[in-house]
């Protein structure tokens, strides 16, 4: 259809108005389009006028000789998101945000049935030159789906990247978080040029926004002030109650309206290399999680397979790694070797106490970094670059999540039957958020049992371990 028979002006009783052709599409037929057109008329007796002037004010719908035109007042709100460069200037996002949370607050979207907000929803007047910025418009969410369906209009990004988890799950409601939700996805994908939650197909997606897998706004623009990236971020939480209200979140981007936006380089230059950590992890997670799904029976048989070789161990009888040709300072170092090489058979031959908490880490670490390795060499090459950022990092090998190093082992006390050992050293957790490394000590009791030398008492550090006493860093503690 030609592009004047799209827009058109009416006059109509000395009043200017400005007619959309709806359905450039396809014409419904008589019975649906006496429907849309009694539906259409609810809805415009349904909004009030926006004092922001955000709500696109419609009027009626009229026909003409082209076609079915719906009147407003405003001359230029055709420019849909889609028409916009990617990554755009934070202070005019943070603008646009603004008005859609004021007039939102002011429409009491979720008394009128919103239960989120979608990018297909919004309009931009103006243009993006130096000296005019576009401003953002609103289309309630009835007349949005008649464009889309009749219409010219297109959907940007699909109704999924925009339901929050509690819609998705059974039992969940609808109300003002959800609001918030929709409203930081769409701010993300402005800044970013990317929905914070991706995926292959709507069944991923809907479980990375479930899971929250994403990663953080600052991870991709990290010249946007922390701020704004925070709060961005805090709208996105999985749970209502961990994101702001809609009251809550108009003063926050009141306070911050008046700040810095927009970093130097030299500002966070120093945040470079966690994030690059960050998204390595974020990577690699994701990558592991979709191998998972498409090689479960190869995980399957694996899993069977690192099961039956301990239970063969058992059923003919472990033998014996230390002997009595050991000395106590060797059973010392083999206890943490054992640690470093997660190796449960050496660690338990090592000792007669309990180790608790300590052998349980040893052997589930053993099997989530065997079951990563084991993925490292199932990957092809065309799926190792699904998460386009920093795909370089995907084909390192992946590091031990814990361990000892520079260990300096000091006698105590000897004596034929009982000796006592000193261990400093540096105990490292590599987490989420980086390495972490903690000065550590024990003290290891050694008797002899059974004819060799065993750890008969532990005190320090990795008694903590043992009790459970230590939290892991990125666990809470």
């Amino acid at each position: 259809m030609r592009e004047e028979n799209l827009f058109k002006k009416f006059e109509r009783e000395g009043e200017v108005l400005y007619g959309r052709n709806i359905f450039t599409r396809k014409q419904p037929r008589s019975r649906v389009l006496k429907e849309i057109k009694q539906e259409l008329e609810k809805v415009l007796d349904k909004y009030p006028t926006d004092p922001g002037n955000v709500l696109v004010d419609f009027v009626e719908l009229h026909k003409s000789d082209y076609g079915y035109y719906l009147l407003c007042r405003d001359s230029d709100w055709h420019q849909q998101s889609g028409d916009l460069p990617e990554k755009l200037e934070p202070e005019m996002v943070q603008n646009w945000w603004r008005q859609l949370v004021k007039t939102l607050n002011y429409l009491r979207a979720p008394e009128l049935g919103w239960s989120f907000i979608t990018l297909d929803q919004l309009r931009f007047s103006g243009s993006l030159s130096d000296s005019e910025k576009p401003d953002v418009r609103l289309l309630p969410p009835e007349l949005s789906e008649i464009l889309i369906k009749y219409g010219d209009a297109e959907e940007l990004l699909a109704t999924e990247y925009f339901r929050p988890p509690e819609l998705i799950e059974d039992g969940g409601s609808a109300g003002e978080k959800s609001l918030v939700f929709s409203l930081g996805v769409i701010i993300y994908y402005f800044l970013t040029g990317n929905p914070p939650f991706q995926g292959r197909d709507k069944s991923e997606i809907v479980d990375r926004i479930i899971t929250d897998s994403r990663l953080k706004l600052r991870d991709l623009r990290p010249e946007i002030a922390p701020a704004l990236g925070e709060l961005v971020d805090s709208c996105l939480a999985s749970r209502p109650e961990d994101r702001p209200g809609m009251a809550e979140l108009q003063e926050k981007l009141r306070v911050i309206a008046g700040q810095r936006l927009k970093l130097s380089p030299k500002d966070y230059q120093r945040e470079r290399g966690e994030i690059q950590r960050r998204i390595k992890f974020f990577n690699l997670k994701q990558t592991l999680k979709l191998n998972v799904k498409r090689r479960w029976h190869l995980l399957l048989l694996f899993a069977v397979i690192i099961i039956m070789i301990p239970l063969m161990f058992l059923s003919t009888g472990v033998e014996e790694q230390i002997t009595s040709s050991h000395s106590a300072e060797e059973v010392a170092l083999y206890f943490y070797q054992s640690i470093n090489e997660k190796n449960l058979t050496l660690l338990n031959d090592t000792a007669v106490v309990d180790l608790g908490r300590l052998r349980r880490m040893v052997s589930e670490s053993y099997v989530r970094e065997t079951v990563r390795q084991f993925y490292e060499m199932q990957i092809p090459e065309e799926e190792a670059g699904e998460e386009h950022l920093a795909d370089e990092s995907l084909g390192e090998e992946f590091e031990t999540l814990f361990g000892v190093e520079d260990l300096d082992l000091i006698s105590e006390q000897e004596n034929e039957e009982e000796k006592i050992f000193r261990a400093d050293y540096q105990f490292f957790i590599n987490t989420e958020e980086g390495r972490v490394e903690l000065e550590a000590r024990d003290y290891l009791r050694l008797n002899i049992v059974n004819d060799r030398w065993q750890i008969t008492g532990v005190s320090g550090f990795i008694k903590d371990i043992i009790t459970g006493d230590f939290e892991e860093p990125g666990n809470g503690g």
